[in-house]
């Protein structure tokens, strides 16, 4: 019985040895060394010889007791202005003073008896006490406090030292709750109350706004400036998820359930371009979650659609392909960067501006707006008018010009293969007539064909330009091992590349001085290649020649048949229809063409109105002209208007021996295909080529079965074999 009571009052007086101490740091009181060290002789008595929840009991009954006189003592005689300020001063003392007293209660914690831990996380027994005797209690006036702070720093000047005190009144309630409660606690005691009353006040707040009379553009910058003063304030007080979620109140009650209203203006600021306001209300829309920007991208589209047509409708004359790739740049320069300085280079608005650029590049829109070639062909002579473009003498210079513009119109271009015609079509007039500014950017623009395209695309022009170097080494080497004199240059071009036809060959007898050198170089190129043949075409040769009149020397470009005619005159004053033709043994529409050409330009006169077989010509002595330099136009072998029906018709011949080519391809490596399957499969094989549609492909199918390339499977008729 004595042993009893002794341990009993050994036990109280090591206990009451270490609440003495518990209690002076809790209340800031100092502590002598000898008692801080005895205090850790007495948790090891108390936690060896008692039992394991003696000690673990007293120190929440003393935790508790001390933060129920804290609340009794300090906050229950305070106001509401300033319970806040009061209840942020106890928290950081009381963590202040817990931290200070947790190295001697830490080694209760690590303190292994019989193979358990005595106390358990002296940091929950803490936060434990301060929530069940003090926030709890108090925490719906807190959190309105709180919310009220918050709102009332979002309209005023930001304070720092408010901002201190409201982030440590959301961190002790995130400590309190989630350590000893855990995150649902937290989450029904803090989080839900707070975000009900910050959504009410948002709620009540933006009713209260008369937006008819502040307006839309007003309300969405308002808008605006409020909820980036809501983020800059809650990222500093809060938890980044609650700052998220209360943006998302926000949101809701400035922007949701306002954008209706807002968006009753978007139509005429789009169509007055207010770009400023345009921004604004991107940026207001941008907020909105999910929301897809249906009105703001249809009343773009049709700004952009609009304007496009404006800009490309009836235009007229020789440089009409200039006017309609130049306003076709200056139109995609301007809206994407309205999409890049406004809606924040959206792609979503960029898809909306291809798509109206590939309508307007289609047929049936070139047509609508009185436009008389194809867009194909609208660049492909654009190109051609840069690259002959003799006023710019910086290469590097021009092919960036055309690289920007080709690669900007390109991708719109629906029929790929036709601008390759008309491409090639005017290269080789550049080629032939050498009226390239340089090789250099021809060269270059043929790589960018194959990066964009492939390398077969650009196979032919590659073999072009191919054709041209070597046809300048021939005529060096000729002229060097031949004495022919006069200026001579060969183009030897491959038949089934170049877009030449022998069919419009002229058949004439050449002058004298000209099929010698002809004949010369026939010797001289079969002996190097004797399995060749040579087609000679004069009607692509531009010749120069140098006619003095009155002392004034002329130099005049015209082409080999128009040559042969001027030349007759040398020796003589007048000749004949008929003479001209013996001499030429030509036919004679051919020879009225080119004769009255020579009229035209007045080099020759005619006796008779008309130029016909009883015409009588005569050299024009008195000939005048201000330009030295004169072209002949028939010297000059562009492309014009009347030969599109025939590129075209060589575009589809070639479109059918492709589409063949693609579905023997398909075939041979399914070997058995449906109809659907095949036409779709074929389709997506021409894309950025040419449009083919089902109808195309399935003429070519039956071509293919007639020629038993394929078949139909005998018991489904849908179904396509193929035929090894």
């Amino acid at each position: 019985m004595y042993s009893g009571n002794l341990e009993m009052a050994v036990r109280d007086a090591k206990w009451r040895q270490l609440e003495l101490v518990i209690n002076n740091i809790l209340n800031s009181k100092s502590v002598s060394l000898p008692n801080w060290l005895q205090s850790f002789e007495s948790i090891y008595h108390l936690s060896v010889q008692e039992d394991e929840d003696f000690l673990r009991k007293k120190v929440i009954v003393t935790l508790e007791r001390f933060v129920k006189q804290l609340s009794k003592g300090h906050l229950s005689s305070t106001s509401l202005e300033t319970l806040l300020s009061t209840y942020s001063t106890l928290w950081c003392q009381y963590r202040e003073n817990c931290n200070c007293m947790r190295p001697l209660l830490l080694y209760m914690d690590n303190l292994d008896v019989n193979g358990k831990t005595a106390l358990g996380s002296f940091q929950k027994l803490e936060l434990k006490a301060w929530q069940t005797e003090l926030l709890q209690p108090m925490a719906a006036d807190i959190v309105r406090l709180l919310i009220s702070k918050i709102l009332t720093n979002q309209r005023d000047e930001i304070d720092n030292t408010s901002i201190q005190i409201m982030r440590e009144v959301g961190f002790s309630f995130e400590r309190a709750f989630q350590i000893s409660g855990g995150n649902q606690a937290y989450r029904e005691n803090f989080e839900m109350p707070f975000l009900e009353g910050m959504s009410e006040c948002y709620r009540k707040e933006s009713s209260e706004i008369k937006v008819e009379e502040l307006g839309a553009v007003k309300y969405v910058e308002k808008a605006l400036a409020m909820i980036q003063a809501n983020i800059d304030l809650t990222s500093r007080i809060l938890n980044e998820g609650l700052v998220e979620e209360v943006k998302s109140a926000f949101v809701q009650h400035y922007f949701t359930d306002k954008k209706d209203w807002v968006l009753s203006e978007c139509d005429q600021m789009v169509a007055e371009e207010r770009n400023n306001e345009l921004e604004s209300l991107y940026k207001f829309l941008k907020y909105i979650p999910n929301y897809d920007f249906e009105e703001l991208k249809s009343n773009f589209k049709n700004l952009v659609e609009k304007n496009l047509i404006a800009s490309i409708t009836n235009l007229k004359g020789q440089d009409v392909h200039m006017k309609f790739i130049n306003n076709l740049l200056e139109c995609h320069i301007k809206y994407r960067n309205m999409i890049r300085e406004i809606f924040d280079d959206d792609n979503s608005f960029v898809t909306v501006l291809d798509k109206v650029f590939v309508r307007a590049m289609k047929k049936n829109t070139m047509k609508e707006a009185n436009i008389p070639l194809t867009s194909a062909e609208m660049l492909a002579r654009y190109c051609d008018s840069i690259l002959r473009e003799k006023d710019m003498p910086d290469n590097i210079k021009v092919f960036q010009e055309l690289s920007y513009s080709f690669k900007t119109v390109f991708p719109y271009i629906y029929e790929s293969d036709v601008f390759e015609k008309f491409y090639a079509q005017l290269m080789s007039g550049r080629l032939i007539q050498n009226s390239v500014r340089s090789m250099e950017p021809e060269e270059e623009m043929v790589k960018l064909l194959q990066q964009e395209c492939g390398s077969e695309y650009a196979k032919k022009l590659t073999t072009m330009l191919t054709d041209n170097k070597l046809s300048s080494d021939l005529t060096n080497e000729f002229t060097q091992t031949n004495v022919i004199g006069i200026k001579f240059t060969i183009k030897v071009s491959t038949n089934a590349v170049w877009p030449m036809s022998d069919k419009n060959v002229l058949k004439f007898t050449p002058p004298n001085v000209i099929e010698n050198v002809m004949h010369q170089f026939e010797k001289f190129y079969l002996r190097k290649h004797n399995d060749h043949k040579l087609t000679w075409m004069h009607h692509f040769s531009p010749c120069e020649l140098w006619i003095n009149i009155y002392e004034k020397r002329y130099i005049a470009t015209m082409n080999t048949f128009l040559l042969a005619i001027l030349l007759l005159f040398q020796d003589r004053d007048q000749i004949s229809f008929n003479e001209v033709n013996t001499f030429l043994n030509t036919d004679e529409n051919t020879l009225a063409r080119h004769v009255a050409i020579l009229v035209d330009s007045k080099f020759l006169k005619s006796d008779t109105k008309e130029v016909s077989a009883a015409s009588t010509f005569k050299f024009n002595a008195g000939y005048k002209n201000k330009k030295t330099i004169v072209i002949i136009p028939a010297a000059s072998k562009r492309v014009t208007l009347k030969e599109n029906s025939k590129i075209i018709k060589t575009v589809e011949a070639d479109r059918k021996g492709f589409l063949q080519t693609v579905i023997v391809r398909v075939m041979k490596k399914q070997k058995e295909m449906c109809h659907n399957d095949l036409i779709a499969e074929v389709i997506s094989k021409t894309e950025g080529r040419f449009s083919a549609s089902a109808s195309m492909i399935k003429k070519e199918i039956e071509s293919l079965i007639e020629r038993e390339y394929l078949s139909r499977k005998p018991d489904n008729k849908n179904v396509y074999l193929y035929i090894a």
